[in-house]
């Protein structure tokens, strides 16, 4: 569980968020893209998860907009 305390007009508010874990068991790096909606062939690199390591994405980032799709590939 994520927990993000902010401050919005003079009252405190919390944010709570799950979030996925994503564990490379693979011999090469992965990458996380972000796709951008309107120009599909720009994308923006979000991580990078490096061999036996896991990576924790908030599951507001891969489901902030469903014409925003998250990939995941390997890095070379």
């Amino acid at each position: 569980m994520l927990c993000d305390a902010q401050i919005v007009n003079d009252r405190r508010r919390i944010v709570l968020s799950s979030i996925v874990r994503v564990f490379n068991n693979t011999t090469l790096p992965l990458v996380i893209l972000n796709i951008d909606s309107v120009d599909k062939t720009k994308h923006i690199k979000t991580a990078t998860i490096d061999i036996n390591k896991d990576y924790y994405v908030p599951i507001d980032l891969l489901y902030a907009s469903s014409s925003s799709p998250i990939f995941i590939a390997i890095d070379q």
